[in-house]
């Protein structure tokens, strides 16, 4: 007997150690091993160590979870076989391979000196749960200025939001945001879901020459297509509004659908009256996808919002040019073509149709404003080992008019109708060369218009100089161009046929210092030179140096009067892993003057912010609990006029912008816990905006001026007090 238990010992013991089954975690995008991941096979469960691996005991079916994650379940066939199992982060289609990249800081264009990207968690964390705003989280971008949290909207380096080159797939948008227009007050959110973002990409200065008709910076945003791994639902609901989202696989494609309601604005008609100017929005996203070969895929996708404003409840405290209703419409349909002809030889072809529509009327069912703005869009793209091309043809459809009326007797005092079209058309060429240490890119863009304004041609330069391993200088230089909208060009009093495109010289030169392969140090300066920006120099009213106070014309024309300088620079510390902590600090200096040449006045630009302080962390607790902060911090704007203050009081001056809004600061702070069940999976979203409830305020209205004492009277809007808020996700089905 004991012979036998001898022999059954070791092979008993043999057996226990094949019973274990052994893997690792890997994030699916970077290839990153993921700590802290929970498997589950039956009633055990097991936590991946730092580099990712587990032990467990053998069975047939597991569960991967981790908080930030897609959830993975895994059919067993070899247990005696280590698994590697990858993850994808939510907001990301399921990848079943990991995507080869150099590092987490690879830029997207090597031409690009001032890139800057969100991550999937990042992207979440910093949309809001309020908000759910891609374009929000934008805001804590390093270089980029935002002291306004009604808006979607933000400076880049004292160039303006019409400056930002917004696209949304490869498509240049007009004004992809839920607003009313005309109305500042009302906000604006952005028409994109978060939940079908997959990357976002600033180029904060000399944007690569691919990007057309803006002079500042371009922000890519990229919608993901449908995963192939079967039906799968999501509900995300928050405080401002509930989306659905529902994806799967389509013969030899995919398919995805997200629709999006918001009830904000009749929580905020119950708080007080001044958020009568609240709007309501709704929003779908569509996009299919399609093989047509091993090669060739095409997609098809929609985006549609409508946005809504209702201000009955205030009916009796409006004026005769007030906004009582408003309605603004945006449909962008997009089909696209993607040829793979070999490993060197993409081409990619992209047909869209954008149409804006908004209406705006008064107390007594009168139009104030109505417009209407359209584009049919062609762009092509070729790359052929390290040389890219394209060209875009865009066919401009715009008219509208603005109304204004007197109550008494009640007539019309001035309507102010445009009505044009043109064709802009461009094209652009860049080559890479690398030698060694050294990688230079140049190209050029070439872009003209049917109507007045004459043809451009806008090079680019940049280079980069690799010192080892770890240390590299940037430098670019550029010249871009944005042309006049053709309401500028053609509304009735106002407009300017004779008017010239915006132009903007960049130089940027850095260096960068990596820490390790997740952390970085960069420092990056700047200068801008901006011409023949667009103005409407006799709009202000202002103090003359004899005391005579001027009124503005009651048709201030458009005008190319601007020139100035923008420059500064920028540092950050960046930490980009898929554990533990997570996200940067910057700090930026900068300075923006201008000179109007009609009115000689020299100033600091409407969007000037001298300091800008953007940060945000991020770390994982447990595989079901993720803790992250932001903190922002602008020295902020200028009111933007002419006006000085003395004791506290606002008086008309001879300078523009020598008063500022007050300092703006504002921490965040956020906690998602989530919550996995066999056939569905929860996650809780927790947030405190504003954390320490700083009084932060903006520019609401100038009301006039007394004649007699010379005050000037000017509105400040409080901004967000401290504002808790919860939201909470469920998906379900092939997770």
């Amino acid at each position: 007997m004991t012979k036998l238990l001898l022999i059954l010992l070791p092979l008993l013991a043999s057996n226990r150690s094949f019973a274990q089954l052994r893997g690792v975690v890997k994030d699916s995008r970077s290839g990153e091993a993921l700590s802290k991941a929970k498997v589950v096979a039956g009633d055990q469960s097991a936590i991946s160590d730092n580099e990712g691996r587990f032990s467990i005991a053998a069975a047939s079916d597991l569960l991967v979870s981790l908080v930030g994650y897609r959830s993975l379940r895994v059919v067993v066939s070899d247990p005696t076989r280590e698994l590697e199992l990858l993850l994808t982060p939510d907001g990301l289609s399921q990848k079943d391979s990991v995507e080869v990249k150099e590092g987490p800081y690879e830029p997207q264009y090597a031409s690009s000196p001032s890139e800057r990207s969100l991550s999937s968690a990042e992207l979440r964390n910093l949309a809001g749960v309020i908000a759910n705003d891609p374009l929000r989280a934008v805001q804590s971008l390093p270089g980029v200025s935002a002291t306004n949290d009604f808006t979607a909207s933000f400076a880049v380096r004292g160039a303006d939001f019409r400056r930002v080159g917004i696209y949304l797939d490869g498509v240049l948008m007009n004004n992809p945001l839920h607003s009313t227009q005309g109305q500042q007050a009302s906000g604006s959110i952005s028409m994109l879901n978060t939940d079908v973002i997959e990357a976002v990409t600033l180029h904060a200065a000399a944007p690569p020459v691919a990007y057309m008709d803006r002079n500042a910076s371009t922000l890519e945003m990229l919608v993901r297509e449908g995963s192939d791994n079967g039906l799968a639902w999501r509900v995300n609901t928050g405080v401002a509004a509930t989306s659905a989202m529902a994806e799967g696989p389509w013969k030899r494609g995919t398919w995805l659908v997200s629709v999006r309601k918001s009830y904000l604005q009749y929580l905020l008609q119950k708080a007080r009256a001044i958020d009568t100017l609240a709007f309501g929005f709704f929003d779908v996203q569509a996009k299919l996808g399609y093989n047509l070969t091993s090669k060739q895929h095409v997609t098809l996708a929609l985006f549609d919002g409508i946005s809504d404003l209702d201000r009955s409840s205030a009916r009796s405290s409006l004026g005769v040019n007030s906004i009582l209703n408003g309605t603004y419409h945006l449909t962008n349909l997009q089909l696209g073509h993607r040829w793979t002809a070999s490993e060197r030889l993409l081409v990619t072809n992209k047909l869209a149709w954008i149409r804006e529509r908004s209406n705006n009327r008064n107390l007594l069912d009168l139009p104030l404003s109505s417009a209407g703005y359209g584009e049919w869009v062609a762009n092509t793209g070729v790359e052929w080992k390290s040389l890219r091309a394209g060209t875009s043809f865009r066919q401009i459809r715009d008219d509208g008019f603005e109304a204004r009326y007197i109550f008494n007797p009640l007539s019309i005092r001035r309507r102010d109708p445009w009505n044009g079209n043109a064709l802009r058309a461009g094209g652009y060429v860049e080559e890479a060369f690398t030698k060694g240490i050294l990688s230079v890119s140049l190209g050029s863009r070439f872009d003209g218009s049917s109507t007045r304004q004459p043809a451009s041609v806008s090079p680019h330069a940049s280079a980069r100089l690799r010192l080892g391993s770890s240390t590299q200088l940037i430098s670019a230089w550029s010249h871009a161009v944005q042309y006049v909208p053709l309401s500028a060009l053609m509304i009735a009093n106002l407009g300017n046929a004779a008017l010239l495109p915006s132009r903007a010289i960049h130089a940027v030169g850095g260096i960068e210092q990596a820490l390790n392969a997740t952390t970085r140090v960069r420092f990056e300066a700047y200068y801008r030179a901006d011409r023949d920006l667009l103005a409407q120099p006799l709009a202000d009213i202002r103090l003359l140096p004899n005391g005579q106070v001027i009124f503005p014309p009651a048709a201030a024309r458009f005008e190319n009067s601007v020139r100035g300088a923008a420059r500064g620079f920028e540092v950050f510390l960046q930490k980009r892993s898929a554990n533990r902590w997570n996200g940067w600090i910057s700090y930026g200096w900068s300075r923006s003057r201008m000179r109007d040449g009609i009115t000689g006045a020299r100033y600091d630009a409407d969007f000037d912010q001298r300091h800008t302080v953007n940060s945000y962390a991020s770390y994982r607790m447990s595989p079901s609990v993720n803790l992250s902060v932001r903190y922002s911090y602008g020295s902020n704007f200028p009111i933007a006029g002419f006006f000085s203050q003395r004791n506290g009081q606002y008086f008309l001056s001879q300078q523009r912008n020598e008063v500022r809004l007050p300092v703006f600061s504002r921490a965040d702070f956020r906690l998602n816990k989530q919550f996995e069940r066999k056939k569905w999976r929860g996650v809780l979203f927790v947030e405190v905006m504003n954390l320490f409830n700083t009084n932060n305020r903006t520019f609401d209205s100038y009301n006039g001026y007394n004649t007699r004492t010379g005050v000037a009277s000017i509105s400040l809007l409080r901004l967000f007090p401290i504002v808790p808020g919860a939201g909470w996700m469920m998906d379900w089905g092939n997770r």
